[in-house]
């Protein structure tokens, strides 16, 4: 039985991303908030600029003209407001990355009333997780899904909509959640091509750079064996011989049930 068990896990952990324990609350501390400046980012009156982690801002496609119908970022900003403002008493945790790019510390937050605000605003469809990892809390990834199968907010705009991988040529140019079934996958060149189309110069392709390939073959498994399953993955669409969305990261493919 023991053994068994052990295949089992072994199973789950090659195919589906393991998820990271949820914030220890009582390791935070408090800040003051002095403005909201995003709907994923804030300044505290101590001059810390804070960007909550994990999520993104579903930002406006750079060919979107409907201008009347686009309105993501402010009302991301907004449903930020309506529960964090000037004066208002902040926990705050910070995590193991520390800060981004533009210097802003990554961290969970909760109000004081307990709202945990990545959470509320994933589970309401403000805002979309920026990538699918092992860092990620379980809590975090389920109020995605409850948003994306009840189309709340962002999941029912045309631009932000899952787009399946047939048609993926429309959204060249922005960050995408695509989803389809892989039709062939192979190792070219030390790179990893998931291809979701008979022909693989103008498909959709998944590519996996050559540290994802480690990861692959330390996990025991072959490129080939993403053929026939259906995955979802989430990027910066980009056109090479297609649309194509490269992964930084094994986990960013997630396995869907057929």
């Amino acid at each position: 039985m023991l053994r068994y068990c052990l295949l089992v896990l072994l199973f789950l952990g090659n195919h589906f991303p393991l998820l990271a324990k949820e914030p220890d609350w009582q390791a935070a501390e408090i800040g003051v908030v002095e403005r909201v400046v995003s709907g994923n980012s804030l300044q505290l009156q101590d001059g810390r600029h804070l960007r909550l982690a994990h999520v993104r801002v579903p930002r406006a496609p750079l060919t979107y003209q409907d201008e009347a119908h686009w309105r993501r970022q402010k009302v991301a900003q907004e449903a930020l407001e309506t529960h964090v403002r000037p004066g208002d008493g902040l926990l705050v945790l910070t995590t193991d990355k520390g800060y981004d790019r533009h210097r802003r510390l990554l961290v969970y937050a909760r109000t004081e009333e307990g709202l945990w605000l990545q959470q509320h605003l994933l589970s309401g469809g403000y805002l979309l997780l920026e990538a699918m990892s092992q860092e990620v809390p379980a809590a975090l990834q389920q109020a995605e899904r409850e948003a994306m199968r009840g189309k709340r907010g962002l999941w029912s705009d045309p631009a932000h909509a899952i787009v399946s991988a047939r048609e993926a040529d429309r959204a060249v140019g922005r960050f995408s959640v695509i989803e389809g079934r892989v039709v062939a996958a192979d190792e070219v060149r030390g790179l990893g091509y998931l291809n979701f189309a008979e022909d693989w110069r103008e498909d959709f392709t998944i590519r996996l750079p050559r540290p994802v390939i480690r990861q692959l073959a330390d996990q025991g498994r072959a490129i080939q064996q993403f053929a026939g399953q259906r995955v979802r993955v989430r990027g910066w669409v980009f056109y090479s011989g297609g649309p194509m969305i490269e992964v930084k990261d094994l986990a960013e493919i997630v396995k869907l049930a057929d």
